[in-house]
């Protein structure tokens, strides 16, 4: 089977040899734009706010581009147009996706629910697709790249469950879910990418694996209710992102290099607009000549004390 051709994502910026220590001065600077802008702060978070549940990132320090230098993303146009891409994707996610699904928030995705309880956060906005930071309890939240737990055919538009698809993946490759059943078993895990995807088994090979039609027109393909590499954010997504940049006035980020373009737009948006911005996040980042500050440290860290410095 030959697979097209797979870019090479950039956006590699430099790291620190260690991360900034959390100081008394740092929780304050966070504490006091909450102060400040009380219930009109947005929060912008990425895939960094929830490596310390368990899901790998692909920029941070053991990031999936730094480890895996040769790792390439299937891209949009290539789970919707090729039946080898869309077998290559739905093997490795096979084994990925409930390991993905066992992770639970960390101490920085509850801080945020904690600050949006206390009412000092107008809401949240997140590249992150795992569903954590509802799972914490963050009410308004904003799923800007989509969320891995629901599946949409790209005929009719029907929606299904992930569970419940990963039911019929089953159903269809009976010796795939036999090896599966016996990893776990074994207590084995493949390793992991940030969006559920691993590296497939040497037993297995892609073009022994079967995946289902739609189940309500019968011709349509399903993917992950997720923006992939090389496709588009949804119109009234992107309209809604930048509404709710229009009515906070500041913006906190945290845990993102802000390399894609539809996020970095969001802190350009709010620079522009004359907003302050705060980035929290381990590293340059592309949006650092538009902070209003940057604090180098991890994100699990510093929330948490935020948190309960404003709850005093």
């Amino acid at each position: 089977m030959v697979l097209p051709a797979r870019i090479r994502v950039g956006g590699l910026y430099p790291l620190p040899a260690a991360h900034a220590p959390v100081t008394p001065a740092t929780v304050e600077t966070v504490a006091g734009l909450l102060r400040r802008h009380r219930g009109r702060v947005l929060a912008l978070t990425g895939a960094g706010v929830s490596v310390p549940s368990g899901i790998p990132d692909y920029r941070g320090p053991r990031g999936t581009y730094r480890v895996h230098g040769g790792y390439r993303p299937i891209l949009h146009h290539e789970l919707v147009s090729q039946h080898a891409s869309r077998q290559r994707y739905w093997a490795r996610s096979f084994f990925g996706i409930r390991p993905a699904f066992r992770a639970e928030p960390n101490a920085a995705h509850r801080a945020f629910a904690r600050l949006e309880a206390s009412g000092h956060l107008a809401g949240l906005i997140t590249q992150n697709v795992d569903g954590l930071h509802t799972q914490a309890g963050s009410q308004r939240v904003l799923e800007l790249h989509g969320t891995l737990r629901r599946v949409a055919c790209l005929g009719c538009g029907h929606t299904s469950d992930r569970d419940r698809f990963q039911l019929r993946l089953e159903a269809l490759n009976p010796r795939w879910a036999r090896f599966s059943a016996e990893m776990a078993r074994a207590g084995e895990e493949p390793a992991r990418r940030p969006d559920g995807d691993v590296d497939l088994p040497p037993e297995l090979r892609y073009e022994d694996f079967r995946y289902p039609m739609c189940t309500r027109c019968h011709t349509g393909h399903y993917m992950p209710t997720v923006v992939f590499f090389g496709g588009n954010v949804a119109d009234a997504v992107r309209a809604q992102s930048l509404d709710m940049v229009d009515q906070a006035q500041s913006l906190l980020v945290c845990g993102t290099s802000l390399a894609t373009f539809s996020t970095f737009r969001l802190v350009k948006h709010a620079h522009d607009a004359g907003k302050e911005v705060l980035i929290a996040s381990f590293g340059q980042t592309r949006g650092d000549p538009y902070a209003t500050a940057k604090l180098d440290v991890l994100a699990e860290e510093l929330l948490p004390l935020v948190a309960q410095e404003l709850d005093r």
